[in-house]
């Protein structure tokens, strides 16, 4: 069961010795997913905690909120995550001024040695840390020969000859590669959203939709996708709509997804999109019947693609 904190201070109370990673990992992607595994044989090793300790709002969003990109994991999903993973405990540490002014050698005494206990500190090649990221891999292997606590660097891992890392997913995403998305995370890509409500237009067309409140997550372009949606330990088959509706003369962008012979008012209710393939570019048409036939045409299409997903716990009717 994993264990969730949100200050540094109780699990110093907790734990007498940890096995620790540090990092921002948004996205969890497989390596990010790698230096976990570690942690985790380590943990098993040496009978100790397994530890996570990232950052919310991340640096970057305290640093220089109009350079921070949208985000790939939500606070839920990246509970949800580690959780899979089999991780003891994650600490969500408040990124602040005291953390920016922490020099290398003051983060590793006071935040992973008295707070965390670490025995041992696992991070990626390309980790930094302390105040203007002066502190990196090398370093922390410095300060671990230094207070005598043990480091291992993970090496990157590459899909097709190129290392995985958050901007590269980011990149898959906008430019609508949904597979290479899904490669490099290990999962396919998501967003979580609470149901809103909207203006109603869909059901008065005959199709129905969910309208999402996706907040500051990172969106595919707009245009129709196939799509899976998880609700309440459900998951269902779906076409979504990421647009303005030009057919309407929207101007407003909205998420809209309509899922497969399902009635339901679930306003207010929190749902996880799957993408999973770009069906077409969003379109205006000449008339509201014209968008009709469209809309079957990408149903149908829609049912193909997920059909072939063969994932026997999705609702396809």
């Amino acid at each position: 069961m994993l264990q969730i904190y949100y200050d540094l201070e109780t699990p110093s109370e907790l734990f007498r010795e940890s096995i620790v990673t540090v990092g921002v990992f948004d996205g969890l992607h497989i390596g990010h997913q790698a230096v976990i595994q570690q942690v985790l044989i380590q943990a098993k090793k040496f009978k100790l905690a397994s530890f996570v300790l990232t950052f919310d709002p991340s640096p970057l969003a305290f640093l220089a909120p109009e350079r921070c990109p949208p985000t790939l994991t939500t606070h839920p999903k990246k509970i949800e995550i580690l959780e899979q993973l089999g991780v003891d405990a994650v600490v969500f540490a408040r990124f602040d001024a005291y953390l920016q002014q922490m020099s290398p050698n003051t983060f590793v005494q006071q935040v992973l040695l008295q707070r965390l206990h670490a025995r041992q500190v696992i991070v990626g090649y390309d980790w930094q840390f302390g105040k203007g990221r002066s502190g990196n891999a090398d370093a922390l292997k410095n300060l671990g020969d230094q207070y005598q606590f043990d480091v291992m660097i993970v090496g990157p891992v590459q899909i097709h000859d190129k290392p995985v890392h958050s901007t590269r997913v980011r990149e898959a995403i906008a430019s609508s590669d949904l597979d290479l998305a899904s490669e490099l995370l290990g999962r396919r890509y998501s967003i979580m959203g609470e149901v809103i409500k909207g203006d109603g237009r869909g059901r008065q067309i005959g199709f129905p939709t969910a309208n999402i409140d996706a907040g500051n997550q990172m969106l595919p372009p707009t245009g129709v996708y196939a799509v899976q949606v998880k609700l309440e330990g459900c998951t269902f088959a779906g076409v979504l709509n990421m647009g303005t509706r030009p057919t309407f003369d929207g101007e407003k962008f909205q998420i809209e997804t309509h899922l497969f012979d399902f009635e339901k008012v679930i306003y207010g209710k929190k749902v996880e999109i799957s993408f999973i393939e770009k069906i077409r570019a969003e379109q205006r048409f000449s008339t509201p019947e014209m968008l009709v036939n469209q809309i079957r045409q990408d149903v149908t299409t829609a049912k193909a693609i997920l059909k072939r997903t063969k994932d026997r716990n999705v609702h396809y009717h």
